[in-house]
């Protein structure tokens, strides 16, 4: 864990939903697999929010405005809110580079988990993927994009670039924010990970 602003009891009344985070290829869409299949809650992907339209510009290396980006955006508060009106916790993965793109999505029990890498690590592993219509080239501009998390914003960072797995990932998440799920089998793993984070610090 790098960050950490949640504030003790944050959730203790509220819906939670979680906002995955972070460039292309941090690894958004497994942290979010791990953390629904532990937690039994609802998912979804920022990819399933997009107009075609937008699909098409970023299959030919076309990056996003900010005009194409809002009706994205505000598909995905739609999730959100509805999801807290309705009680019923959920996780879903956004890359939400901005500041003002996370203030579309934030309000009461939203919690941005953001997997924080630096360029080449994450560009190794973009380089590697199959069949997803982000270009490796197009990462440089999401890197420039990308606007560091303040204080305000109920946050945690995770840095891939410690090479945890993307279980453990999870279970750091799920044991920090105090959530409900049975992770005894992995406590171990949990605690030699953090022991060896610890030794490298």
């Amino acid at each position: 864990m790098v960050d950490d602003t949640v504030p003790q009891g944050y959730l203790d009344a509220a819906t939670p939903v979680l906002v995955i985070m972070g460039v292309s290829g941090c690894g958004k869409t497994t942290m979010n697999e791990h953390l629904g299949s532990k937690l039994g809650w609802d998912m979804a992907e920022a990819d399933d929010f997009h107009p075609q339209a937008n699909i098409d510009k970023m299959a030919h290396g076309v990056p996003l405005t900010d005009q194409d980006r809002w009706p994205w955006l505000d598909s995905i508060h739609n999730w959100i809110a509805d999801h807290i009106r309705r009680g019923v916790p959920g996780t879903v993965t956004c890359s939400a580079l901005k500041r003002i793109y996370r203030d579309r999505l934030r309000m009461p029990g939203v919690v941005f988990i953001h997997l924080s890498g630096d360029y080449d690590s994450i560009m190794e592993r973009l380089s590697k993927r199959q069949g997803h219509f982000m270009k490796p080239q197009m990462l440089r501009s999401q890197f420039d994009t990308l606007e560091p998390l303040g204080p305000d914003e109920v946050h945690l960072t995770i840095d891939v670039g410690l090479r945890m797995s993307p279980e453990i990932e999870a279970e750091e998440v799920i044991d920090t924010l105090g959530l409900q799920c049975d992770v005894k089998a992995h406590a171990v793993q949990v605690h030699t990970e953090r022991a060896r984070q610890v030794a490298r610090q």
